[in-house]
């Protein structure tokens, strides 16, 4: 592979399960619209195409069954909210309550969590696309709701047979990601070893790196522990999850001791070969998902020990000869340390992918099924948000009332012609957070503006058939990019929906600047209702503050202890991940609020950096637990060290309104470090609440 494709940058836009999803979904549409028309004539054929296309929103990479379930429930949903709009749309009154009342329940839907997103655009999108299809009588509007079920469960059908013959190379493509994934959180660490980089740019971009490594991960854990001991290569893979961890847990500790190098004057070479030594390991780590790629046992590639070894020298001679002494060198031989464990945990990962021993041995007696993602459509989970204090009311309220003005404007401009693109629009770009739906704002218009030059030069141009591969190429693009990219997704969908629209009914296709001027008019609905009760990030403070802290004394309830199974530390640890990841995205969506209602920004910035210092503290001494096993008397001095740290941790974040820091018996007390890093995260957790109280 050529070294211009090996920029991380170019791999993570073109090269992961994205695209192969997004590829997958298009050939599989593109299968039912032309069975579909050699079977019914295209124009009816196409009624089927807009099936499974509604069918399709639901499917991204997952688990057969889990898929299964999620692309059955989210269809069902669907044609559920296709058959109201079908005998609704008689009747302007009736067809403006139903669109209010599926908005409701697609606004509900969100309260099953992030994962349910798709099955809310499963009751939008399905029923604004059938808004353009010729309107008939009852028979008629029955025969056009049977040719979409069709459609769409035999896109379905397609999916599904797609999953099971791919699953093994979904599965790698997969590990892949998250190599990269971890790869790029690497050299967010090598940043450290630069001295002319503010430290809280440094933290502050490790911490949204570390968001992301666990948000790939969650997606990791659906398609690598599913059935993870069913062949050999399953359990390699599934191996990977945990020695990932183990690297980001090594790395997490380094970084404990990794600031005060850049103040030792005698380790001003040793922190350039950190830097290096960190930026090879994420090389490594990038070469292994390429390799991984191509076959199911990758190797590190040759030399890839030469740059720790260089490092581990450096460490050696500044410590030998006296130029650091003291405290400086108990923080170099610590830093490197660490960093050697972690690159011995890489090691153990290319022996875990290409030795079926290694990767049993990597699992032991985890139990894998605890880490499954568990998805529930149990409807007593939304049940409990029928609360105005719900954020998922609250939403499903604001984008019921948005859906229901949008359709009255459209009336207003002429329903047939304007209805579905001003619905359309302001069903995506709605979100429950103000801040991703003014983003999302922002990406659609000019997405739609891109896209409806391109549709206004395809569809008066091309043939039929050209518009229908066109169609699939911009149901690919939609796919793939969704949720990585919505900018670019946008200029796919809105291709898409031009030309599913025209192909529907051609007779009423209208203008791309009216399109245009519907895009802009969906947006302002969209921007005014995201304003209709609001909650506001820094009404969040207190759950989330309570939240951090509670998972910080629980991960050290666990890592704090010897004995402790690796399966709860790996589990205390995904949760730390994902509180630390909850933190992080809260602190995006307040940066996209209006400046007035912003409050506590910098203050939960200053708490997630305080967070992260305090989990690297924490690790770092699970970690010298870990490696001072063969020296008795390291080993019981970490033992005491851990030991005084876990019970002052527990009792302090139990207390957290205490103005003082407890005294327990015995004078038990953390490492100094420790100490002050626990200190400053309770300082920055009282400002930030204390700043967002003040509503």
């Amino acid at each position: 592979m050529r070294n211009w494709f090996r920029s991380p940058t170019l791999l993570k836009l073109f090269v992961g399960q994205h695209i192969v999803n997004g590829l997958s979904v298009a050939i599989s549409v593109i299968a039912v619209a032309l069975a579909a028309a050699v079977m019914f004539g295209f124009s009816v054929g196409q009624v089927a195409t807009l099936g499974a296309i509604s069918a399709s929103i639901s499917d991204f990479p997952a688990a057969w069954r889990v898929k299964a379930r999620i692309l059955i429930v989210g269809f069902c949903f669907a044609l559920l909210a296709t058959t109201v709009m079908q005998l609704a749309g008689g009747w302007t009154l009736a067809a403006v309550v139903a669109i209010g009342l599926i908005a409701f329940a697609a606004g509900m839907v969100t309260g099953y969590g992030r994962w349910a997103l798709s099955l809310s655009a499963q009751f939008l999108v399905p029923m604004v696309l059938v808004l353009g299809v010729p309107r008939s009588n009852l028979a008629g509007a029955l025969h056009v709701e049977a040719i979409f079920a069709l459609g769409g469960f035999a896109y379905i059908a397609l999916a599904l047979a797609a999953t099971q013959l791919t699953g093994a190379g979904d599965r790698r493509l997969m590990a892949s990601e998250c190599f990269r994934e971890l790869a790029t959180y690497l050299r967010a660490i090598a940043r450290f070893t630069d001295p002319e980089i503010d430290v809280n740019e440094v933290y502050g971009a490790a911490v949204r790196q570390q968001a992301a490594l666990s948000e790939q991960l969650q997606a990791a854990r659906g398609i690598l522990l599913d059935h993870p001991r069913r062949t050999a290569e399953r359990v390699r893979l599934a191996a990977t999850i945990g020695l990932l961890l183990d690297v980001f847990d090594a790395l997490i500790a380094a970084q404990c001791d990794l600031l005060q190098l850049r103040d030792i004057p005698a380790a001003k070479t040793l922190l350039s070969r950190v830097g290096v030594a960190v930026r090879a390991s994420a090389l490594d780590l990038q070469h292994l998902s390429l390799e991984l790629l191509r076959t199911s046992r990758p190797g590190l590639p040759l030399g890839h020990v030469l740059a720790t070894d260089a490092m581990r020298r450096e460490a050696a001679r500044v410590v030998a000869v006296g130029e650091a002494t003291g405290a400086e060198a108990a923080a170099i031989e610590a830093t490197t340390v660490r960093l050697l464990y972690a690159r011995e945990q890489i090691r153990r990962l290319e022996s875990a992918l290409c030795d079926d021993r290694a990767a049993q041995e990597a699992i032991g007696g985890i139990d894998l099924s605890a880490f499954e993602p568990r998805r529930s459509y149990n409807p007593r989970l939304l049940a409990a948000h029928l609360t105005m204090n719900s954020p998922v009311f609250r939403f499903a309220v604001r984008l019921s009332a948005a859906m229901m003005a949008g359709a009255v404007v459209a009336v207003s401009l002429g329903w047939v012609a304007h209805g579905n693109w001003v619905l359309l629009t302001t069903a995506v770009i709605m979100r429950a957070s103000y801040g991703w739906t003014r983003k999302r704002r922002d990406d659609r218009i000019v997405g739609t503006l891109i896209g409806c030059v391109i549709a206004s030069v395809a569809v008066p141009n091309l043939p039929i058939g050209g518009l229908v591969f066109l169609l699939g190429f911009a149901l690919a693009l939609t796919h793939g990019f969704v949720r990585s990219n919505y900018r670019v997704a946008s200029v796919g969908a809105s291709v898409m929906a031009l030309v599913s629209l025209y192909l529907s009914n051609p007779a009423e296709s209208a203008p791309m600047v009216t399109r245009l001027a519907d895009t802009l008019i969906g947006a302002a609905i969209a921007h005014l209702f995201s304003h209709v009760l609001p909650l506001w990030e820094s009404t969040e403070a207190p759950r989330l503050v309570a939240g951090l802290l509670s998972q910080i004394r629980g991960f050290a309830e666990v890592a704090l202890r010897r004995d402790a199974r690796d399966q709860n530390y790996r589990l205390a640890r995904r949760g730390l991940n994902e509180a630390i990841a909850a933190l992080s995205d809260s602190a995006a969506r307040m940066g996209g609020e209006p400046r007035a209602t912003r409050r506590g920004l910098d203050e939960m910035a200053a708490m997630l950096i305080a967070a992260h210092v305090v989990a690297t503290h924490i690790s770092a001494l699970r970690l010298d637990l870990r490696v001072s096993e063969g020296d008795a008397v390291k080993a019981g001095q970490a033992q005491v060290e851990a030991d005084a740290a876990r019970r002052w941790l527990v009792k302090t974040l139990a207390d957290f309104d205490a103005n003082d820091p407890p005294v327990l018996a015995g004078d038990v007390r953390p490492p100094p470090a420790l100490l002050k890093a626990t200190l400053a995260l309770l300082a920055a957790a009282r400002a930030y609440r204390r700043v967002c109280e003040r509503a």
